[in-house]
């Protein structure tokens, strides 16, 4: 990766913004509506102000340390042994996000599009495709992000208001759902859809300018939280509790109900244009990001070696559960336990680096 970026504020904000959203688009969904019932869109609120003040819980230790990466902040620190377990944090977090996502896709394309198709060869092809996409390099996946990712909102926003028709009030009734507990409680697990945040403090280092960040940090957050809802929101007035919690892919059940006139009655085919493209994104860009750490990590010459091998391994390790439903269920699980290393790793890590850097000025 360069040292600098050439971004701008917009195309930062849709580059973090289509992180988060890109598993709002497939089954993390379902998981608010198993824990909070018809209330998701409560709870989808309040997690959405959980990440907000986390993130700003964060951004305000970027005064004292400037635009380092945590990365750089434990090298400085502890040296080549704490950035080591630091990067090895990092990995297991984004290969939990990025490893869930490609089985579910191609899992889910298989389902919708190519039943008759292996499952391992649409891997293949959704494989080779993320390569390329690495490969193109992270100034040009931004740009490509940019241009495509408003699209994907428009299509959302559109969808949710022409399913205005279907919509029920009385199935958002009781209001709190399953109970205050779960969506106040057990609902705190759930943050787990914003761990992608991190992904802003790995590239921090190489953006021009830390104000950028800090707005298109903000910004990205809004966008998902309100996506998060309005879906969230959309689903449950459509949909009675508990049927609501059935269906794996809560968008792509949404974009089948959708019917305008006689002549267009397909709209998940134009889903399933909007939901590849935005994995495709997803996957090319945490690829760059997770190889950038591994060379910046070990001192690496050349980062584009690392892509097929990096891509092959996530592939393959996608694979280890035996069905894609047991494959959610066990990472959202293990995600639950990655949820606090992820939000504390851009705040203990600065903190630890203040102290140390308090006392080498004492000493002098």
């Amino acid at each position: 990766m360069n040292d600098k970026i050439d971004l701008n504020s917009r195309q930062l904000t849709l580059l973090i913004s289509n992180l988060l959203i890109a598993k709002m688009m497939f089954a993390f969904p379902r998981f608010l509506f198993k824990t909070s019932g018809n209330a998701a869109w409560i709870q989808a609120i309040y997690v959405s102000l959980l990440a907000y003040i986390l993130f700003s819980a964060s951004i305000w230790f970027y005064r004292y340390t400037g635009n380092k990466s945590i990365l750089q902040l434990a090298e400085s620190t502890g040296k080549i042994p704490l950035k080591i377990i630091v990067a090895l944090l990092v990995t297991v977090i984004i290969t939990a996000n990025v490893a869930t996502e490609m089985r579910t896709f191609t899992e889910s394309v298989k389902i919708v599009l190519l039943p008759k198709t292996k499952t391992e060869l649409i891997m293949i092809f959704f494989a080779v495709t993320v390569i390329i996409g690495a490969y193109c390099g992270f100034g040009t996946l931004s740009v490509i992000n940019a241009l495509f990712f408003p699209f994907c909102l428009f299509f959302i926003l559109v969808m949710v208001i022409v399913l205005f028709p279907t919509y029920n009030v009385n199935n958002i009734f009781p209001l709190f759902g399953t109970g205050a507990k779960d969506i106040f409680i057990k609902g705190l697990r759930d943050t787990s859809c914003f761990t992608d945040l991190l992904a802003l403090n790995l590239i921090l280092p190489h953006c021009k300018d830390i104000e950028m960040v800090k707005k298109s940090g903000r910004n990205a957050i809004l966008i998902s939280g309100t996506t998060l809802v309005l879906l969230c929101l959309s689903y449950g007035l459509t949909y009675p509790y508990p049927y609501s919690a059935e269906f794996l892919l809560v968008p792509y059940q949404l974009s089948r109900m959708v019917r305008a006139g006689e002549y267009f009655q397909r709209f998940e085919a134009l889903f399933e244009f909007v939901w590849t493209i935005t994995q495709l994104l997803y996957s090319s860009i945490y690829i760059f990001i997770l190889c950038n750490v591994f060379q910046n990590t070990f001192k690496l010459r050349y980062l584009r070696p690392l892509i097929p091998c990096t891509v092959t391994a996530l592939a393959l390790l996608s694979f280890m559960p035996g069905t894609v439903v047991d494959l959610l269920d066990s990472a959202y699980g293990f995600k639950q336990k990655l949820i606090p290393i992820a939000y504390l790793l851009p705040i203990v890590i600065p903190i630890i680096y203040i102290i140390v850097e308090k006392r080498r000025s004492r000493s002098k």
